[in-house]
């Protein structure tokens, strides 16, 4: 027979000062002071990770083979039952992977909707910087083409 055992610990530390935190606080966010400014960058900020929640829950589901295959074959009915916008649908109808990101999506749900879709990353980077998958390449060192889906 195997022993079961509980541990409970408890958190007897004290809170910090609030100007202790406080400086922490604008210490952390000069890293990203001003970083909106930069064409073309999208931050994953606290406001945009709210406004995608719904939309990035939903992506999350395509790690389900049923919710997949739903999506492939019927999304319309998926996107009511999700209760995602109107914008929302567009912007997945749309592949518009731009657009995705501006609204909140979270880039790692956008690699696994390109796999489920069969888009690779570098089509979705690509689309991202307004640009062909050829001229995309051309920016980089090696021209190759992966996909977090693996070998089909």
């Amino acid at each position: 027979m195997t022993g079961i055992a509980t541990l409970i610990l408890e958190n007897n530390a004290r809170l910090p000062p609030v100007d202790t935190l406080t400086r922490h606080r604008q210490h952390m966010a000069q890293q990203l002071a001003g970083v909106e400014k930069l064409p073309g960058t999208y931050p994953f900020t606290h406001e945009r990770s709210l406004n995608g929640l719904r939309l990035n829950r939903f992506l999350h589901r395509l790690i389900e083979p049923a919710w997949r295959e739903r999506f492939l074959q019927s999304p319309q009915s998926l996107y009511a039952e999700a209760g995602l916008s109107e914008e929302e649908q567009q912007l997945l109808n749309a592949r518009d992977w731009r657009g995705l990101i501006q609204y909140g999506a979270s880039f790692f749900l956008l690699e696994k909707m390109g796999a489920v879709v069969g888009v690779s990353n570098l089509h979705i980077y690509a689309a991202m910087r307004g640009q062909t998958l050829e001229a995309f390449q051309q920016t980089r060192n090696q021209q190759v083409t992966y996909s977090v889906a693996g070998k089909r």
